[in-house]
């Protein structure tokens, strides 16, 4: 599907422009995990604080709860594209909110789920095979290797430094015959197909964001294809799925429309949540220039003229059983 175009609803009033209504050690839940930091009218995690430029408060937990809602429409209500057969264990990195975590827990009532992030924002009332731990995975981990049977990575884009050793630690504690599954956008951009995203403040938007990213050694832009890096770390059987993302409903597909509604509806704080920080800590701009630069990105998609998209990658690969 990433390779053909999407078709454009050219029907002007056919659908309304969107309007805004609105040390890896397991570390325990200690008071200090709670004490937030704030910025620019935003919070932020405490623990290992500034590794992920990413608010973690109620309006960012909101978005993020959206977007496993459009993942699982791009994926037909499925979780996941690695041919899984009764796992046993399953390990969540950058488990965020904890939805996906808890939605494997109820597919896969037999396995124990561990989901991980430098936030404690996960629920407390969970399935009973749930646990959720304060954990940095760019450290080493203190799980037992051989012991996972699938590791699921998503959305460590702007917070990874080194995916060939994420990838490799991956690859040690999984099973033989264990799957690694990585979801982002490799190009660490939306695109078009037709170039009206030239000259726009979204495209902009994108640049300085990569830039940032570049800038603290934690790129946007993913360093290597999945198709490559993924067997690199030693893993065979390699398979993707590149769905597209529309940012709003342009396409004339109605399954693309429906996604490009959802995706618009979170975008309102998304870009504020990518970019703000980032572009206030480390290129310098004031928190004026900053914010008006996300909402003119976000200006962009409202309407049905800015014709973008991401490619977002699906990616997995299996352990070899010897």
């Amino acid at each position: 599907m990433a390779d053909g175009h999407i078709a454009v609803d050219l029907e002007e009033n056919s659908d309304e422009d969107y309007q805004s209504g609105a040390e890896s050690q397991t570390t325990s839940l200690s008071s200090t995990i709670f004490q937030y930091e704030y910025e620019n009218g935003r919070r932020y995690h405490a623990y290992k604080a500034g590794t992920y430029a990413i608010p973690n408060d109620e309006t960012e937990q909101e978005r993020l709860d959206v977007m496993h809602h459009i993942y699982n429409m791009l994926l037909g209500g499925r979780l996941h594209v690695a041919p899984l057969e009764k796992p046993q264990r399953i390990l969540d990195i950058g488990t965020g909110t904890g939805i996906w975590a808890i939605e494997m827990a109820d597919q896969y009532p037999q396995a124990e789920v561990i989901g991980t992030d430098l936030s404690p924002i996960q629920p407390s009332w969970v399935p009973p095979n749930v646990q959720f731990q304060i954990d940095d995975c760019e450290l080493d981990w203190t799980y037992e290797k051989n012991s996972f049977d699938f590791i699921h990575i998503r959305g460590l884009q702007l917070s990874c430094k080194n995916w060939p050793r994420l990838l490799k630690q991956a690859y040690d504690h999984l099973k033989p015959g264990g799957w690694v599954e990585v979801v982002e956008w490799a190009e660490g951009r939306g695109v078009t197909d037709d170039g009206t995203d030239k000259g726009t403040a979204i495209y902009k938007y994108y640049d300085r964001l990569n830039e940032a990213g570049e800038k603290i050694g934690r790129p946007f832009r993913l360093p290597t294809p999945l198709k490559e890096m993924i067997p690199a770390a030693g893993f065979v059987n390699y398979r993707e799925e590149i769905p597209k993302l529309p940012f709003s409903p342009w396409p004339a597909d109605k399954k693309l429309k429906l996604i490009g509604r959802w995706y618009i509806s979170s975008m309102e704080s998304g870009f504020e949540a990518y970019g703000l920080a980032l572009f206030t800590r480390v290129l310098k701009m004031d928190q004026e220039e900053g914010r008006e630069l996300c909402a003119a990105a976000w200006k962009d998609v409202q309407g049905r003229k800015v014709h973008m998209y991401a490619n977002t990658y699906f990616a997995c690969g299996q352990k070899p059983l010897e």
